[in-house]
């Protein structure tokens, strides 16, 4: 890749830079509702600032172009984000692995989102693929990771995702404090298995449904909340296998069960081949032709990582704890390492004809990497994960998104309030459903 190629696009990396700087300077913001709190995280500025620039600036600041490879970006910058949290579950095997059959058994609830919302937004709400982004998952940091990578968060999926994204953060913590509360009034329910079901990937929702448990039973608050850290962590190390071996493959079924297999098939084709349209390469001259992928991942990986670092920074000076480029730049290599190996496997597996997303390889071998003294570079890579946080990981994520989100704002408001309302059932379907898995599991086994 020459120069010229390396900077053609500059433009868009430049505005990346900006809304992420701008967006880390806002910092995280905490809001307090009684006794339920969330923050507004950096992130979520980035991509509604993006989406900002991009709507108001059409054709000034951004062009169509520059939307379009916006939007190509989103799913190689996201390998960093999927590799850095497989990294958590070498360190946590002894704790997965001695977790009681309950907290383990309790994680197949969380499937319970799909058997909510997908019949909602099906039957109820008549949503298109948009739907499949929304209802397999409560839509977290790691829930953009797969879909964007898997469809393209410019793609109905992918909003379905962005959107739940947004609605879990601005009403999930209070949803959850709410749904908990209403739930340790219902006598079936131990509170034993509700704090086992707080774990949920997410910090703020745990800590707003643990909260009205510990008020409620404050001789078991102790009990309580190591059951629901016990479960955040399954579900952080887990999640993303759950994800793409269950989570998304049932909701694809389901979607394809109410559509119907003629409907679901001609929808498909004719998302696929846009995709396809999508990934071909536009040169200065006009001319369309196939495009080498690794020019360009390598050129996002390298844009992407500087901005994750310059975003790292920031928050952490904020903090008063300043980490410089130097202190981040060796995980950030271990990262990019990650991502290089496990994307190379991937294509080398797609082209055996085995169509496995290349996800599940970055988090195969970053999960393989963390393992404790399975290997000599075990300890460089777990002491050098120290430095990297993840919420200023994933700001150039979202800006990328928020870029690129500008054409289809309307496309937004159209499935606005239904987006929100299938992402509140999934997420009452998550918690639900684990909450009925270990309380069932506890009485069986005696432990109540």
């Amino acid at each position: 890749m020459n120069a010229r190629g390396f900077f053609r696009d500059w433009r868009v990396h430049v505005l990346c830079l900006i809304l992420v700087i701008i967006a880390e300077m806002i910092g995280i913001i905490p809001i307090k509702w009684g006794m339920v709190s969330f923050a507004l995280l950096p992130m979520l500025f980035a991509l509604i600032l993006g989406i900002f620039v991009s709507k108001l600036g059409y054709n000034k600041v951004v062009t169509d172009a520059d939307m379009e490879q916006a939007s190509s970006y989103i799913g190689i910058s996201v390998m960093y984000l999927i590799a850095f949290m497989s990294s958590s579950i070498g360190p946590n095997l002894d704790t997965i692995l001695n977790a009681g059959p309950a907290l383990i058994l309790q994680e197949f609830g969380n499937l319970g989102t799909i058997f909510l919302s997908m019949p909602i937004a099906m039957l109820f709400f008549k949503m298109d693929r948009t739907a499949i982004g929304s209802a397999f998952s409560n839509s977290r940091e790691g829930s953009l990771a797969i879909v964007g990578t898997m469809y393209g968060l410019d793609s109905p999926e992918g909003r379905g995702v962005m959107g739940s994204y947004i609605t879990g953060t601005l009403l999930g913590t209070i949803f959850c404090g709410i749904l908990a509360s209403l739930l340790a009034n219902v006598t079936w329910f131990s509170p034993e298995s509700l704090a086992m079901a707080a774990g949920t990937g997410s910090a703020s929702m745990m800590s707003a449904a643990i909260a009205p448990l510990v008020e409620q039973f404050p001789e078991k608050a102790d009990e309580l909340m190591s059951y629901a850290a016990t479960s955040q962590v399954l579900t952080s190390a887990d999640g993303m296998y759950v994800s793409i071996f269950l989570a998304i493959p049932l909701t694809e079924w389901l979607y394809k069960k109410f559509k119907g297999k003629e409907f679901y098939e001609k929808e498909k084709a004719e998302v696929d081949a846009q995709r396809k349209i999508e990934q071909v390469n536009i040169t200065e001259e006009g001319e369309i032709k196939a495009a080498n992928p690794w020019p360009i991942r390598l050129k996002v990986l390298f844009y992407s990582g500087i901005f994750a670092m310059v975003a790292m920074y920031i928050a952490s000076a904020k903090k008063g704890t300043p980490l410089f480029p130097q202190d981040t730049l060796p995980g950030m290599l271990w990262l990019f390492g990650i991502v290089v190996v496990g994307t190379i496997v991937g294509d080398f597996v797609q082209k055996l004809g085995l169509n496995l997303p290349t996800v599940l390889f970055i988090a195969l071998i970053a999960s393989i990497a963390s393992v404790p003294g399975l290997w000599p570079g075990a300890e460089s890579y777990l002491e050098s994960m120290k430095n990297i946080s993840l919420l200023p990981l994933c700001t150039p994520i979202l800006a990328y998104a928020g870029i690129s989100t500008g054409k289809d704002v309307d496309a937004f408001r159209k499935q606005g309030f239904k987006i929100i309302m299938v992402t509140l059932c999934a997420l009452a379907g998550t918690y639900v459903g684990s909450a009925v898995i270990a309380n069932v599991v506890l009485k069986v086994t005696g432990a109540l």
